[in-house]
C-alpha cells in the first residue's frame, strides 16, 4: 500500500479510522481516475471522427476514390496493435 507500513493502534477505533480514510482515498483516487478515462475515451472518438471526415473530404476532392468504412478501418487498426512488435 503506497510503500508504507501499517502503523500499530492504541484501538479498536483508531485501527477503524484508519481503514476508512485510507479507503476514502483510494475510492477519490479511483473516481479520478475513471473520470480521466472517460473524457478520454470521449475525446478520442471525438478525434477519430474528426479524422474520418477528412479523411471522406480528402478522398473526394482528390476524385472520390472508394474508401473503406469506418468499421473496416478500426479493424485494420485493431489487428495492426494486436500484431505489430
Amino acid at each position: 500500500m503506497d510503500g508504507e507500513d501499517i502503523p500499530d493502534f492504541s484501538s479498536l477505533k483508531e485501527e477503524t479510522a484508519y481503514w476508512k480514510e485510507l479507503s476514502l482515498k483510494y475510492k477519490q483516487s479511483f473516481q479520478e481516475a475513471r473520470d480521466e478515462l472517460v473524457e478520454f475515451q470521449e475525446g478520442s472518438r471525438e478525434l477519430e471522427a474528426e479524422l474520418e471526415a477528412q479523411l471522406v473530404q480528402a478522398a473526394c476532392s482528390g476524385g472520390c476514390w472508394a474508401l473503406p468504412s469506418p468499421g473496416t478501418l478500426r479493424d485494420i487498426n485493431t489487428g495492426y496493435f494486436l500484431f505489430s512488435p
